[in-house]
This record gives structure tokens, C-alpha cells and sequence, in this order.
């Protein structure tokens, strides 16, 4: 199934993850073309911790300003995408962390979580 999707090299190899620059570009072509073609919210961001009180205005904020840091985190087999811990600011300047598994082939990302 993973040739099927194109997600390894021919050396049957994950692919690198994308530098922080890179990473960067593919999410603010994804604000660009909005959500659901460029974005999504998975339901773990969208509904629970409530008391979190972050929205994706929040979210959005923190990801088109200059990021504080950005680490690599763990790779998905099953999607052919790497997840990316961001550490930025939400609308009020407090510390914003947003996890997002970014999609290189698709010029994409899903918000994974938030804290």
C-alpha cells in the first residue's frame, strides 16, 4: 500500500523532513489556498481541552507569525508525512505549541494539537 501511495522513495527510504524554511512556506501556501484544501483540524485540536481555550484564530495567528522554534517530530508510515512541533504566540502574545503532520505532496497540513 505505501508504493501504492507514492509515500517511500524507490530505495523503499522515508523521505527527509522538510527544514524549517520549507516548512514554513508550505504552511502559508496552505493558509493561502483556506481551509480544507490547504488545512484541517483534526478532532483531538478541534474538540477536546476545552479549558485550553485556543481556537484557530489562535492557531492561524501563531503559524503566520515568526516562529519561536520548530522540532521535528515523529513520522507517520501510514500517511507519508512527518509531524512538526511549532512553538509560537497566539493572539494575546501567550506561548502557543501547535503539532501539524505536514503534506509536501498535497502542499498541505493537519493541526494535529495545540497547547
Amino acid at each position: 500500500m505505501l508504493d501504492k501511495l507514492n509515500i517511500t522513495s524507490s530505495q523503499g527510504k522515508r523521505p527527509d523532513p522538510l527544514s524549517d524554511k520549507d516548512l514554513r512556506k508550505l504552511i502559508l501556501e496552505a493558509i493561502a489556498k483556506g481551509p480544507w484544501t490547504g488545512y484541517s483540524e483534526s478532532l483531538h485540536a478541534r474538540f477536546d481541552h476545552p479549558e485550553r481555550h485556543i481556537d484557530i484564530n489562535d492557531v492561524l495567528h501563531g503559524l503566520e507569525k515568526e516562529w519561536i522554534g520548530v522540532k521535528v517530530g515523529n513520522f507517520s508510515a501510514g500517511y507519508g508525512q512527518w509531524h512538526y512541533e511549532i512553538a509560537t504566540s497566539d493572539i494575546e502574545g501567550e506561548p502557543l505549541t501547535i503539532v501539524v503532520a505536514a503534506d509536501p505532496r498535497n502542499r498541505s497540513f493537519e493541526i494535529v494539537t495545540r497547547w
